[in-house]
This record gives structure tokens, C-alpha cells and sequence, in this order.
């Protein structure tokens, strides 16, 4: 059995510009210090070959120390690297790839017509390029019957088998298909995806290794996979790197702003999340007509946190014989909105309440995202 670890999409040096530049400098250093935890972890389980399927770096000029540091880990893993180099931190004459010196363990892909990586002690072959620019055209994969059948074809590609026309090395199912590679270990897209089977090829994203922002919540990951003869298991392994997370408080029934700021404290004391996450609170529910959630005061519940912020979705509900007799602009409103409201339509009444329910948050000088 052969045991690979499968990365990609690591974005080192990345900005973290929501952050002071002492955490962000902080988060890129936690960052680092995880992917050198994941590596002891799968090295002492018998990995015997590290496959990094592009964006090692946020940008094409990353910071000397952080190359340095991710290429002295590399250096001393003991088994075979190979790097496919992505849109982010694209393999150019004079670029970074060139100006530091590589490890000996370390196969790098530099052209961006297919190439290939023989690895005789392993019985693998790894086919694979680099982005020499920002995009990519579609890569010409090979042929199943110009592959070795003596070796374990292998594809390491930063691309996209999501989006046909993508600008990105689109590589699509038939290519997939018609290839007879055992494993395609891909990078760029960032959200998890289960691995795909296209004819006998096995491929996967291995997703973000950390998150960047709010887009990117919870746990980074890798691929552990492990191919014997025709069988290829690719199990995820999460990362430590530090998370971005977005919790949703329901705070129905509330009837005042202590409520609710009670209601998160509780939230905060009961709900393990790690000091080094930077979390994002949405308050939702219906609350009371005076229930105004203050959320200065509730974001200061977070501080231990690496970043906190609070965002009030919550809406008011309003008696409806308080807005029959409302002279103001709210009653106006759902004086409009009733015939609408009780219309024999069931869509025409759904989309009527909602809208009454946001009108009437907006009125009340709630921000309605």
C-alpha cells in the first residue's frame, strides 16, 4: 500500500487584513507552526509522499522568511515532494521558485505543457505542470494507453473540473475518464468536495488548509490517500490551523436588549470555540417591538477572541392591532401591505409577510442584510 498526503491551496504569507498587523503576523506564524504539526503527524503514520497541488503562497512575491521556513519543513520530511505551482504563485523566470534554493527532495513542475515526475523507488509517476501566469488554459492530460502499467499514474493539478469555461485550467470529466490515472490530487477549489470517479480515476480536492475570512468557515484540511492495486480511499484529515467561524444565536421571544445580550453571554459560556478563531455572531429571531440589541455592548462578550464581530438580523414582531392603529409610517405600511397579506394567493402571502416582516425591521432602524 502507498500512502500519500494530498495538499493544497495552503495560501502561506495570506494578509489577514481584518486582523491588527501583530495577530495577522501572529495567525501566518500558527499557520505554519500546523502544517509543521500535520507533517509529524502523517510522517510518523507511514505517508510516503507529499503532493501539493498549487497556492503553497497567497501571492508570487511572499515573504522570504515564510518561503524559507515552508521550504526547511519540506527539506526535512524525508520522502519525495512534489508541487504543482497554482494561479496565486505561478512558476515565472526570475520569480521566487527560482531565487530560493529547493530541497533535494523537491520536484517542481515549471513548464505549462504536461510533464512528469518518475518516482522508481515508489512505483509511482506524477503527471502534472505549472501556472506560468495568472490563468491557465485546459491542460492536455495523458492517454491510458500511454501510461506505464507498471506504475501508479498519478495527476497533480491546480484546476477546475466545476466550470467548463473557467480561466483556470478547466479539466473536464471526459479528459478525466479517457486518462486511466489512478489518482487526480487537485487544487484551487477551496470548498471540500467528496472525491469524484471518472472511469477508473479517483479525483479530489483537498480544500483550504486554513481559513482567509468568513468565506472560508471551520475546519482546513488535507487528503490522506492510500492506493492498493485498484483501490484508492481518500480520507479527509483536519487541520489546526485557526478557524473562522459564523454561529447563529436565535434570540425569539426576547423582549429587551439585555435579554439578548444575556442570551450570547450564555451562548459564549456553553459553546467551545477556540481563542484563536475569529468568529462572526448572527443574532436572528423575532423579538419584541423595544428589544434593540446593542451590539457594541454584546461584541465586548468576544474579546478573548481573535476577531468578534456581531451582526443584529434579528426582527421586531408588532401587534396587529398596534399597527391598525398606528398613525405613524409603520402603520401606514402594513396598512398597505394588508390585502396582500390575506390574498388567496399562499405565494402572494408568504412574499407579502416577509416583506412586511423586513419593511417593518427597517422602520425600526435594524440593518437589514
Amino acid at each position: 500500500m502507498i500512502r500519500i498526503l494530498h495538499l493544497g491551496d495552503l495560501h502561506l504569507g495570506s494578509p489577514f487584513s481584518a486582523f491588527s498587523p501583530r495577530a495577522a503576523a501572529a495567525r501566518r506564524a500558527r499557520q505554519l507552526e500546523a502544517l509543521e504539526g500535520l507533517l509529524d503527524r502523517v510522517l510518523s503514520g507511514g505517508v510516503q509522499l507529499l503532493l501539493i497541488a498549487g497556492d503553497c503562497f497567497d501571492t508570487e512575491a511572499p515573504d522570504p522568511d515564510t518561503v524559507q521556513r515552508f521550504f526547511s519543513l519540506l527539506g526535512k520530511c524525508g520522502v519525495p515532494v512534489v508541487i504543482a505551482p497554482g494561479n496565486h504563485d505561478p512558476y515565472r523566470v526570475g520569480g521566487f521558485w527560482e531565487r530560493f534554493p529547493l530541497p533535494q527532495n523537491i520536484c517542481l513542475f515549471r513548464e505549462k505543457e504536461l510533464a512528469v515526475f518518475e518516482l522508481p523507488a515508489l512505483g509511482i509517476n506524477v503527471y502534472g505542470y505549472a501556472f506560468v501566469g495568472d490563468t491557465h488554459a485546459a491542460p492536455v492530460l495523458p492517454c491510458r494507453e500511454d501510461l506505464p502499467r507498471d506504475r501508479i499514474n498519478i495527476l497533480l493539478a491546480h484546476g477546475d473540473i466545476l466550470t467548463p469555461d473557467s480561466p483556470y485550467a478547466p479539466i473536464t470529466a471526459g479528459a478525466l475518464a479517457a486518462s486511466g490515472l489512478a489518482y487526480a490530487a487537485l487544487g484551487h477549489i477551496h470548498k471540500r468536495i467528496p472525491p469524484r470517479r471518472f472511469g477508473d480515476t479517483v479525483a479530489a480536492y483537498s480544500g483550504f488548509f486554513a481559513g482567509r475570512g468568513f468565506d472560508e468557515v471551520g475546519d482546513g484540511y488535507s487528503n490522506l490517500v492510500e492506493i492498493e492495486g485498484n483501490r484508492v480511499t481518500v480520507t479527509p484529515l483536519a487541520t489546526d490551523a485557526d478557524r473562522f467561524e459564523i454561529c447563529t444565536l436565535d434570540c425569539t421571544g426576547d423582549t429587551s436588549g439585555e435579554d439578548v445580550r444575556q442570551r450570547v453571554a450564555d451562548f459564549l459560556q456553553s459553546t467551545p470555540i477556540p481563542r484563536e478563531s475569529a468568529v462572526r455572531l448572527v443574532l436572528s429571531g423575532e423579538v419584541g417591538v423595544s428589544c434593540t440589541p446593542d451590539v457594541v455592548a454584546i461584541a465586548r462578550l468576544g474579546e478573548r477572541y481573535a476577531l468578534f464581530e456581531v451582526r443584529d438580523e434579528t426582527l421586531p414582531v408588532y401587534d396587529r392591532a398596534f399597527l391598525e392603529r398606528d398613525p405613524g409610517l409603520r402603520g401606514a405600511f402594513y396598512r398597505a401591505m394588508q390585502p396582500k397579506l390575506i390574498a388567496e394567493d399562499p405565494e402572494e402571502r408568504a412574499i407579502a409577510a416577509e416583506a412586511l416582516r423586513m419593511g417593518l425591521a427597517a422602520l425600526s432602524g435594524r440593518e437589514i442584510l
